[in-house]
């Protein structure tokens, strides 16, 4: 078949347009999703800044905002210029903000899990938070207890045995890359285990979370410690300690403008003989009534607004709680806590109100279980995330920050996508719509151990 010259002069006008038209109508249409305009966070979120609050790494720094202006700029409608109400002693504009801030029990690093995470020759840890990834996210706090040392001058657990028919709990370094994906902003690391490996165990450990940018509270530095890089490079300040800035009695945090202090102490501790009582008192949060006094005393004083503070102690593996659980957890209310969230047990206790002297009610979780481990019995593996929101309500005279609201995320630690110890709520809604047996079953045993204090948490 031919066609005429002028036929062929419109194929070719018809296609030169088509050249140039398709694209720039492709380029005007807007995409169903584009990543063109948004930026993902860098984790952890926040960082410390000058002043010891811990804030979101990609927002001003309010503190260097204020010292500019005095904080007048807050009076000020942003569009219109109109004035609007403030607190006469903050400059903070009247109205509320809510913080939402989630809590996890044990994050252990065990053999099991190191085996599991270890199957392609590096160590992943990551596909045990998957499921629950987009719920930690969705907070803008998040914070759980690291119960495992990161040593690299000790073996870890999955190729040492028992010391003392303890169980050494150490891990790889990299098991802070899954906590720092999954959305853990902070991790507390009083508890039994944090001497196993002695001074080295903790001062190394510390090292990796600060180095990671992790804000941490549960333990220090040596004093006597000199600066790695000092050493090696023979520097004539030889005697320079190391920043041990960001293991403080407590890290405050500023989210949605609320100030958070997260503390942390342990009432149990596993090979103190490794340890001089020098050591043990410098480098560890052990529990002292007189220190979590003072302790809480002191954050408030450098601006926190709300206490949470973690306490490790009870019996493992039972779910009724004693009599030292009780007393202490009383006290700590009574000292200014206004949440407290227990660990140690490997499984979960119940959750209660306490009522203070000062006509509070301080929500206190007995012990929320590991979050994830390789333990084999189903107390071992039913656990929740804790999920409050902080409210903090301005007026013209006053400030009020309390708890709003406070429920939990019921989860299961079991086997799925060829991993053995994922994290996956029982709850359909929020695990794309998986329904097991185990899970309902799960959801029913947590239920029952929390009781009725607080609610079960629905999207």
């Amino acid at each position: 078949m031919t066609n005429k010259p002028g036929q062929l002069s419109k194929v070719i006008s018809v296609l030169v347009l088509c050249a140039f038209i398709l694209p720039l109508t492709m380029c005007l249409e807007k995409p169903v999703a584009s990543s063109a305009g948004t930026k993902k966070p860098r984790l952890p979120r926040y960082e410390r800044c000058e002043d010891g609050i811990w804030r979101l790494k990609d927002s001003k720094n309010t503190a260097d905002a204020d010292k500019t202006d005095g904080g007048k700029s807050a009076g000020k409608a942003a569009d219109t210029g109109e004035t609007v109400k403030t607190n006469k002693i903050t400059g903070e504009p009247v109205g509320e903000r809510t913080a939402v801030c989630m809590f996890t029990g044990d994050l252990m690093c065990l053999a099991g899990q190191q085996y599991d995470a270890g199957r392609t020759g590096k160590y992943d840890f990551y596909p045990s938070f998957k499921y629950v990834d987009p719920i930690l996210k969705s907070a803008d706090l998040v914070c759980g207890n690291l119960e495992t040392l990161l040593s690299e001058s000790n073996p870890i657990t999955r190729v040492q045995k028992y010391e003392n028919e303890q169980p050494q709990c150490n891990g790889p370094e990299s098991y802070l890359n899954a906590l720092k994906k999954a959305g853990f902003d902070m991790l507390v690391t009083a508890n039994n285990h944090t001497c196993d490996w002695g001074p080295t165990g903790i001062t190394e450990t510390k090292r990796h979370l600060d180095d990671a940018g992790f804000a941490n509270a549960g333990t220090h530095y040596n004093i006597n410690v000199k600066k790695p890089d000092t050493a090696k490079s023979g520097s004539s300040t030889g005697n320079e300690m190391l920043n041990d800035q960001a293991g403080e009695r407590y890290s405050i945090f500023e989210a949605n403008g609320i100030k958070i202090a997260i503390l942390s102490y342990t009432h149990l501790m596993n090979q103190r003989a490794k340890m001089t009582s020098a050591e043990m008192k410098t480098m560890v949060h052990l529990f002292d009534r007189d220190t979590v006094e003072k302790d809480i005393a002191d954050a408030k004083e450098a601006g926190a607004e709300f206490v949470a503070v973690y306490l490790h102690f009870g019996s493992e593996n039972v779910e009724d709680i004693n009599s030292t659980q009780s007393k202490d957890a009383q006290f700590v209310a009574e000292a200014g806590a206004d949440l407290i969230i227990g660990s140690h047990p490997h499984c979960l206790q119940k959750c209660a109100y306490l009522k203070t002297s000062d006509k509070r009610k301080v929500l206190c979780m007995y012990s929320m279980g590991n979050f994830v481990s390789s333990m084999a019995r189903d107390i071992n593996n039913d656990t929740i995330i804790l999920r409050v929101e902080i409210t903090k309500t301005i007026k013209r005279k006053k400030i009020e920050v309390t708890m709003t609201d406070a429920s939990y995320i019921p989860c299961k630690v079991l086997a799925r996508d060829g991993r053995s110890f994922v994290v996956m709520p029982t709850n359909k809604g929020l695990n794309g719509g998986l329904s097991y047996t185990s899970l309902k079953e799960a959801h029913d045993r947590i239920a029952a151990v929390l009781g009725k204090a607080i609610r079960e948490y629905t999207s």
